[in-house]
This record gives structure tokens, C-alpha cells and sequence, in this order.
């Protein structure tokens, strides 16, 4: 992989710290290299700036230096691509984006060495519908999830997978999520992790449910999982990967099952999902 992109998260000083370090090992040894437009225009570099057209047409792989909210919503322009992400982390936990700073300069090099891995990671798609018709469409690859506004009662969730009626509760609302997506806000209500490198499959997890019973629930991507949703007339609010947010309303139903695209993301060899969680959980 010859040559990369570089794409920057402009509200952190440290990403653009990082990024010149990472300009400064490609001109060092003379590598072609890209930057999204908008960080290009900070960086004093608008000779090597792109749009996410380009960037796609023309990189071999993509380094997006910010924290996972920054992986996620650039992730979803390359969804299908084939083209490989890694992810450098300047934010808090870093799940998605595992490599530290302090590791960028051995991270380039390993990838110049032709000593990486690369992951396919699966999507879930989401299809809204009101009165039988579609009104949005988007993909996930953490998460899609169900919240009630805080002012609102509880909602009622009637919760359907493969056409069957699965359970009936109320609660604050519920995730779904990939396997990638089972450390992130799943993991925090109480669902399991889920190593994505060895599965495919979709998680359900209820949010503060009132049924004390009711559990996570690990189910096949092949599967189709159906919700409706009674918010009494409050605002319920439906949200892929913390960026695409749909208004719900009493009636409508969402269709959710794994996506037929998936997304690839470069891993280093000596960092293995264990070792990750083992960081980024502090144990030890």
C-alpha cells in the first residue's frame, strides 16, 4: 500500500501534532500522501487536499487520527470500499481507534513492511418505515439505538426477530449493535463483549428495562429483528453510530438486519482485541 490519506479530526491540536508527524515520515521518504480537504486548508498543505471522492478513488489505505466518534463518521464514506482504516487515537477510550500516538511512527512502518492484518468488519442496515413506506436508510457499525427523550415516560417495545414476537417491555429504549459496536454503549447497559475478528452477529440490548428478566440477546446476522415503538406522543429518537438521527412515531416500524457491506480496518499483529480491551478497561 503505497499510498495513504490522511484524514483529521481539525478540533483537536493533538490530531494536527500527529498528523505532522505522519507528513513529516512520508516527505522524509519521499511517499505520495493525501489529506481531506479541510484539515489540508489548516495544515498549510491545500497541494495535497482532497475531498472523500477523491480520497476513495485514489488512496491504497486511510489514517484517521482523532477518537472513535472521528472513526465513525468518516468511516461511513468508505462502507463497501474495500479500501483499509487505521484508526490513531487522540480521544478517551479509543476502541476503533486503537493505535496510540506514541505508536504512529511503528504503525507506518510496519504497514511499509507489509506486516499488518486486515480485518472485515460487518454493518448492520436500518430501514425506517411509516405507513409501509421507507423514510430513511443508513448503516451502523457500532450501533443503532433506540433512546426516549428525558422528559417522556418510559416506551413500550414490542420487539420482533424473523417475523415472531419476541418480547413486549418497557424500558428507556434499546441498542442494537455489531460486534464492533458490543464495547461501546451496549457494553455500558449491561451487554456483553463480543470479539468481532471471531463473529457475526447482532446484539440486542435493553436500555434500564422494567422487566427485571429481560437480558441481552446474541442472535445471527442472517436474522431480521422488527421494533415498533409507543412513546404516548413524546419525541423517540432512532441513531446510527451517534450521527444519523430519525424522528420515530407511534406506527412506525424499524427493520434492522446485517448489512451486505462491510468495512476493512488495518490491524497491527502484536495488538489483538484482548490486548485492546485489556488497555482500554484498566486491567492492567
Amino acid at each position: 500500500m503505497d499510498r495513504a490519506a490522511l484524514i483529521v479530526n481539525i478540533d483537536k491540536k493533538e490530531a494536527f501534532t500527529v498528523a505532522k508527524r505522519a507528513m513529516q515520515w512520508f516527505e522524509a521518504r519521499n511517499k505520495d500522501y493525501l489529506i481531506e480537504k479541510q484539515a489540508a486548508f489548516q495544515l498549510d498543505k491545500t497541494e495535497k487536499e482532497a475531498d472523500y471522492e477523491k480520497i476513495k478513488k485514489e488512496a491504497d489505505y486511510i489514517i484517521i487520527i482523532g477518537g472513535d466518534g472521528t472513526f465513525l463518521h468518516s468511516s461511513h464514506h468508505f462502507i463497501g470500499s474495500d479500501i483499509p482504516l487505521l484508526g490513531i487515537n487522540v480521544g478517551h477510550l479509543g476502541f476503533l481507534t486503537d493505535v496510540e500516538t506514541e505508536e504512529l511512527t511503528k504503525a507506518l512502518e510496519m504497514i511499509d513492511n507489509d506486516n499488518y492484518n486486515i480485518e472485515k468488519r460487518m454493518m448492520i442496515q436500518i430501514n425506517h418505515y411509516r405507513s409501509d413506506q421507507k423514510i430513511a436508510s443508513s448503516y451502523a457499525l457500532n450501533d443503532y439505538v433506540i433512546n426516549r427523550d428525558p422528559e417522556s415516560h418510559m416506551l413500550k417495545i414490542e420487539l420482533f426477530i424473523n417475523k415472531e414476537l419476541v418480547n413486549n417491555f418497557r424500558g428507556d429504549g434499546l441498542i442494537i449493535s455489531t460486534p464492533t459496536g458490543s464495547t461501546a454503549y451496549s457494553l455500558s447497559a449491561g451487554g456483553p463483549i463480543i470479539n468481532p475478528h471471531l463473529i457475526k452477529a447482532i446484539l440486542i440490548t435493553p436500555i434500564c428495562p422494567h422487566n427485571l428478566h429481560l437480558r441481552p440477546m446474541v442472535i445471527s446476522e442472517q436474522e431480521e429483528i422488527r421494533i415498533k415503538i409507543d412513546s404516548d406522543g413524546h419525541t423517540v429518537k432512532g441513531c446510527a453510530d451517534g450521527r444519523q438521527q430519525n424522528e420515530i412515531v407511534p406506527g412506525d416500524e424499524i427493520l434492522i438486519s446485517g448489512a451486505d457491506q462491510e468495512l476493512s480496518i488495518i490491524k497491527l499483529p502484536d495488538r489483538t482485541f484482548y490486548t485492546t480491551i485489556k488497555e482500554k478497561m484498566n486491567l492492567a
